[in-house]
């Protein structure tokens, strides 16, 4: 599922036998019918993992974009539509739900590279999906945007198959992999 071309100019080439749907708006409603209709045409959905667009900001800036807002709270209502069928799926084995940011591959700690803001938003989301959705497997990726694609898509693949549910962020950047963990 794709967002609409006013939010996301440049979309990715996927490969022709990828079923993509392009979201005509940002509605919440015309969300449901999209999702629905995935449901009627391919089953129930068991996994969801939003790869998030990557929104550079001037040099020592902090920049709220409207259009990454606007996807945020996208992800937010597909997380409350796919809440009954990610449980559902989660009972009968094993479901998740992921989002994968490119903010600067440390949690937007490290400070050496400008993104946009909101998309830190997303590990909120996770962290309260993972205590409110006790059988689904959630979890927020940070990878650093200098990470080629096929690195990424290693990255994305270990932490779909990771089987530590305790971790909910992990970040891939100059230090390798990293969590976050509390010190005395």
């Amino acid at each position: 599922m794709s967002f609409p071309e006013s939010i996301i100019p440049r979309r990715s080439v996927l490969p022709s036998h990828i079923k993509n749907i392009i979201l005509e708006d940002l509605s919440e409603e015309h969300l449901q019918k999209q999702l629905t209709a995935i449901t009627e045409n391919c089953g129930s959905i068991g996994a969801f993992i939003h790869i998030h667009p990557i929104f550079n900001a001037a040099p020592k800036s902090i920049k709220y974009f409207p259009e990454e807002k606007a996807i945020v709270k996208q992800v937010f209502f597909i997380a409350k539509h796919l809440k009954k069928s990610l449980n559902a799926a989660a009972e009968k084995g094993h479901s998740c739900f992921c989002t994968v940011t490119r903010l600067d591959g440390a949690f937007g700690l490290e400070q050496k590279i400008n993104f946009g803001a909101i998309g830190g938003g997303l590990f909120g989301l996770a962290k309260t999906l993972t205590w409110e959705w006790g059988q689904v497997f959630c979890r927020a990726i940070d990878i650093n945007p200098e990470i080629d694609t096929q690195s990424c898509i290693n990255h994305i693949k270990a932490e779909l198959h990771d089987s530590n549910r305790l971790i909910t962020e992990v970040a891939y950047g100059n230090q390798g992999r990293t969590t976050i963990t509390v010190q005395s």
